[in-house]
């Protein structure tokens, strides 16, 4: 059990961190939150977003054994709406890593991608790119809100409860 718990705490992790970035978001006016601000960066909403689409994407993949589609952008138009999804988001991962034993995790899936190919991934790999990429975007997030004067404090995983 200590493999699934390990990956439920940082999934715990990561949907904590992405609670606390759309707090902060929330205090940002409309157009710093839709702002692209350039360097490579795109806006808070679009960095929101891309975090969900990612996240739905694995865990219906892990669930299904298929790529799917990704979200479509005009069902999440705003903050709003990216909340509602993120929490059916972290209800849909819990239900999935409940269902999970350490076993499954250390083994293999094969996915299927759309255009027919095949690729074996590991379990644990899969679990851990999920929080990794989410983290790479969460930085991103915490630093266009600091920016903005809206700071989401230390989010890092040490200070975690």
């Amino acid at each position: 059990m200590f493999i699934k718990n390990q990956f439920t705490t940082l999934f715990d992790y990561h949907w904590y961190t992405n609670q606390r970035l759309i707090s902060c978001a929330a205090e940002v006016s409309q157009d710093d939150y839709f702002a692209k601000p350039g360097g490579g960066l795109d806006s808070i909403h679009e960095i929101l977003f891309h975090i969900l689409r990612a996240d739905s994407g694995w865990r219906v993949g892990l669930e299904t054994g298929l790529q799917q589609l990704p979200l479509p952008g005009e069902d999440y138009p705003d903050l709003e709406a990216l909340k509602s999804g993120f929490e059916r988001e972290q209800a849909a991962w819990g239900r999935l890593l409940d269902s999970l034993t350490d076993e499954q995790i250390k083994g293999k899936i094969t996915l299927r991608r759309s255009n027919g190919a095949e690729m074996d991934f590991f379990w644990w790999r899969i679990l851990q790119h999920v929080v990794f990429h989410g983290m790479q975007h969460q930085s991103e997030l915490a630093y266009l809100l600091t920016s903005k004067g809206h700071s989401p404090g230390d989010i890092d995983f040490l200070f975690f409860t």
